[in-house]
């Protein structure tokens, strides 16, 4: 009777079990080769999706850590300068908005607000614009912030977002808001010092020392992600 595990008998019928001295064939090598190149492959493209990132990336360059955030509370001082200065005149600016919206209905009433929600209007954009003043000025400081402490392009990357979003508010907050024979027209050269110290404080944040120190970006690429799969 012949052993199971014997060389005439492997019990799970490997060929390499029955003949340990067995040359593999050409298929086999070839097949050998081909997972080995997919498993090779596969790591190059995942280590490509996700880049390691450097044990020690050094101190943060100075421009990121002091010259972007020196410019960038100058901002944040105007802004809170303005937030206050419309917080303690609500009531004339909720008034001069109220009536630039009534004459927009008497000149242009196909372009203007209707006439029953003037007052809806006028009562919620003023304090909901000087809110959020204080709101984006946090924001973008919390991610410059982090920027630098998490060595995070993405959070350098949002806070350069943040920008942008309150650059295209400040013209429209200074015509909501300021723009009246009443207010002093102050608060309107504040706001574009304020627009003029934020582009100053992002361009900081996007100088070659900076782009060096933080870690390579992570973008997806669909193709390798589909090819992983």
């Amino acid at each position: 009777m012949n052993d199971p595990h014997g060389p005439g008998g492997g019990a799970n019928g490997d060929p390499h079990d029955r003949d340990p001295e067995r040359i593999p064939s050409q298929a086999e090598l070839d097949a050998e080769d081909l997972a080995e190149l997919e498993r090779s492959s596969r790591d190059h493209d995942q280590a490509s999706l996700y880049p390691p990132r450097p044990a020690d990336p050094g101190r943060p360059p100075v421009a990121l850590v002091l010259h972007a955030r020196v410019v960038w509370w100058a901002a944040a001082v105007i802004g809170s300068i303005l937030a206050v200065y419309g917080f303690f005149n609500l009531s004339t600016i909720t008034d001069d908005l109220r009536l630039r919206l009534l004459e927009g209905v008497v000149s242009d009433p196909a372009n203007s607000a209707p006439e029953d929600q003037i007052d809806t209007l006028a009562g919620f954009f003023p304090p909901f614009m000087l809110v959020m003043i204080v709101v984006v000025l946090v924001i973008e400081y919390l991610l410059l912030v982090a920027a630098a402490t998490h060595h995070s392009r993405h959070c350098r990357n949002f806070f350069l977002a943040a920008v942008v979003v309150h650059l295209l508010c400040i013209p429209v907050g200074v015509d909501l808001l300021f723009r009246y024979p009443d207010i002093t027209s102050t608060m309107v050269v504040l706001s574009y010092v304020q627009f003029a110290l934020l582009v100053i404080a992002a361009l900081f944040t996007l100088r070659r020392s900076v782009n060096t120190w933080l870690p390579e970006s992570t973008r997806m690429k669909p193709t390798r992600m589909l090819r992983g799969r």
